[in-house]
């Protein structure tokens, strides 16, 4: 399958449009020529590890989610870790793609993968699009039936593949008043705002007993648990690295033209809990 053919396919998933406007979506780094697509590696990070072993595996395209390349270039150097990932990418004519908030958004993407883990009564997005139904960045969900806040952290680790999670918990107080005028238990949860990755800004005000995203600083977490809200922390990349493999079975079986999807095993986390 030739670049601008298997491009196509891929933004039939998820149009760039549904992108934010701060992102850096799509094609990044271009072949020299249009040849054929036969093997391609899924990663969250496009690392320098991760090209070796694209190299290794003989794939000509990296579906990368996270962007490798966000800010302007003045120049490239060997010294910049960045930089000689798109020089070897350039070098072995390896092309490059970028989904990230592509994925977030799209109906079926990365955020209703996290929502998946649970039974929902309705699932909405918190800031819908304008253009795709079902579309928008992160997700509301009311659970079918009121689960404590422990039962949830359960779910939650299992879908994710996780041992840890960090855990705010909403002020008694707070959360009291919050549910005056339905008495509702302490943690426990009925509704849910979800965000995959960095969460602080779009969960910001969302009316739901519990926010679950991969990272917010510790000033946000003040203000939400203050708000009578608890919030589950997974660490950013927990919260999309386990979608790789449901992305890559979903492409596979839609992408015509024999092309192969392999998920990076070079691909981790960058923190580890101790």
């Amino acid at each position: 399958m030739k670049v601008r053919e298997l491009i196509r396919q891929l933004e039939l998933f998820a149009p760039l449009n549904l992108a934010e406007s701060w992102d850096n979506v799509g094609l990044l780094i271009e072949p020299s020529s249009d040849g054929n697509v036969n093997r391609i590696l899924t990663t969250i990070d496009l690392t320098e590890p991760v090209v070796e072993e694209a190299i290794k595996k003989q794939c000509d395209f990296i579906l990368s989610y996270h962007p490798p390349i966000f800010n302007s270039f003045k120049r490239l150097l060997q010294k910049n870790a960045k930089d000689r990932i798109v020089m070897k990418c350039i070098a072995k004519n390896i092309c490059v793609y970028s989904p990230h908030t592509c994925w977030d958004s799209v109906n079926k993407g990365v955020n209703d993968w996290i929502a998946s883990c649970f039974t929902c009564s309705s699932k909405i997005p918190i800031t819908p699009n304008s253009t795709l139904q079902n579309a928008g960045m992160g997700r509301i969900i009311t659970l079918a039936a009121p689960l404590s806040l422990n039962v949830v952290c359960d779910i939650l680790k299992t879908h994710l593949g996780i041992k840890y999670l960090r855990v705010g918990h909403a002020d008694h107080d707070c959360w009291a008043k919050r549910h005056i005028s339905t008495s509702q238990q302490y943690e426990i949860i009925k509704t849910i705002g979800i965000c995959a990755g960095s969460g602080g800004s779009l969960l910001k005000n969302v009316d739901t007993d519990l926010y679950i995203t991969g990272e917010m600083s510790h000033h946000e977490v003040l203000a939400v648990v203050a708000e009578g809200r608890s919030v589950l922390l997974s660490e950013h990349t927990h919260t999309e690295r386990g979608f790789l493999s449901s992305a890559a079975k979903f492409l596979q079986s839609k992408v015509e033209g024999g092309v192969e999807f392999l998920v990076s095993e070079a691909d981790r986390n960058p923190i580890e809990t101790i």
